[in-house]
């Protein structure tokens, strides 16, 4: 009923309008299909990923039937789901990275190759990197293969099963981002902090209309009239009106040109978007305004600027040369990994996760900490072997950045 009435304003009005239906639409549909879909599944573990010396998201895997056994887990040809809510702000590179390098030591290339291109499109479907509260899901069927939810809306399906079971090894597979966080999930030890926060925790109604609106159609432009041959115009000639202009005029004219006279040249670099304020009115008003933005001409809106920032390519060529290049990194670390023998004696263990950024010919030019152990003998032993471990293979020339960085987890753990 909304569309029929909008055919009579302007197009503007007619979009706008138009929009905000079917977003309002879309976010009902979604929530009530993600509240069904998630009944079928049970909560196996959840638990919660820290790095910067902050808890950056919480990480649940929901599964048909409970099991503690990883290899179990990745065989299910049953439904199976990954949720993510997350905790801090991120930026796009430094989400698609945390992916993209944990993939990459978690699985072989084969499998990687196979579905390479299913998983930049899966990387690539938000247009919009994690904000706090948002929440993710990666979820497999048998009928529908691999599909992802951004609060709520289903931004693509249809991939193949292997993407889902390549970002799964990467939580439960040999190398995850620490002990811990593999046992939690895998309901060998339970995080009562995680579950907490799941149930607390829900995705901002803007956000949720900003997912939502990326799925609508872009609106029809309405088709200019050809203009009127000048033969065709019959008109009367008209008697000149007097244009000479009015005093008022003439002094809004010299103001006019002495504002522009006095004014310097604005920078070319755009300006981060005002935070809007927070109006009344719930969800209506989330999607209103989430339509007009899109509505709005490029010079009347400009967009944030960490989406300007946020504008990342991956193709096939580069994340394949990055997953060969990853291991040979964190193998070369690995060999030099001694455990120091006072800790052994205490009996200390512990997951260090260090930040590691490579020059194009190898050599290491930063390392540094950015999760720690509790025990500064493991702190130190871990930086130790990334310099040992040092030069590194010189970049492969299909990765096009001058640098590489790479953060990965080491674990110290008594057998």
């Amino acid at each position: 009923m909304v569309i029929f009435q909008t055919k009579k304003q302007s197009s503007y009005t007619t979009a706008y309008g138009t929009n905000a239906y079917f977003i309002g639409l879309l976010i009902t549909v979604a929530l009530l299909f993600s509240s069904s879909t998630k009944a079928d599944l049970i909560l196996n573990g959840s638990t919660i990923y820290s790095d910067l010396g902050k808890d950056q998201f919480v990480a649940a895997l929901y599964t048909e039937t409970a099991h503690n056994n990883p290899e179990v887990i990745l065989s299910m040809n049953g439904k199976k789901r990954m949720e993510v809510h997350i905790l801090n702000n991120y930026s796009m590179r430094r989400w698609i990275n945390l992916w993209m390098q944990s993939i990459s030591i978690n699985n072989s290339r084969e499998n990687f190759s196979d579905s390479a291109e299913d998983l930049l499109s899966l990387m690539q479907a938000p247009k919009s990197a994690p904000q706090k509260n948002d929440v993710l899901e990666y979820s497999f069927s048998p009928e529908d293969g691999t599909s992802m939810r951004f609060n709520g809306t289903e931004l693509i399906s249809g991939l193949s099963g292997e993407v889902f079971n390549l970002l799964l090894r990467t939580w439960i597979g040999a190398i995850p981002p620490n002990t811990n966080f593999k046992d939690e999930l895998l309901g060998n030890q339970r995080n009562n902090a995680a579950r907490e926060l799941m149930q607390s925790l829900s995705p901002d109604k803007k956000r949720i209309a900003l997912a939502a609106s990326w799925i609508l159609p872009k609106p029809l432009k309405t088709p200019e009239k050809p203009p009127v041959p000048a033969k065709a115009l019959k008109t009367k000639p008209q008697p000149q009106a007097d244009t000479q202009p009015s005093p008022a005029q003439e002094l809004a004219a010299e103001q006019t040109q002495t504002s522009d006279k006095s004014s310097k040249p604005t920078s070319s670099a755009v300006p981060a978007a005002a935070e809007p304020e927070t109006l009344p009115g719930g969800e209506d008003n989330a999607v209103a305004e989430v339509t007009e933005n899109q509505n709005s001409a490029p010079d009347q809106a400009a967009p944030e600027a960490e989406e300007i920032e946020e504008e990342i390519q991956f193709d096939v060529t580069e994340a394949l040369a990055q997953r060969d290049y990853t291991p040979l990194v964190v193998q070369k670390i690995y060999q030099h990994i001694s455990y120091p023998s006072r800790a052994v004696s205490k009996n200390h263990e512990g997951t260090v996760r260090v930040a590691i950024k490579i020059g194009r010919s190898g050599e290491l030019q930063d390392v540094l900490t950015t999760q720690e152990s509790k025990y500064s003998s493991l702190n130190k032993a871990a930086l130790k072997a990334v310099k040992k471990a040092a030069p590194f293979p010189i970049l492969p020339k299909q990765i096009s950045a001058d640098s590489f960085e790479l953060s990965i987890p080491i674990t110290f753990r008594l057998e």
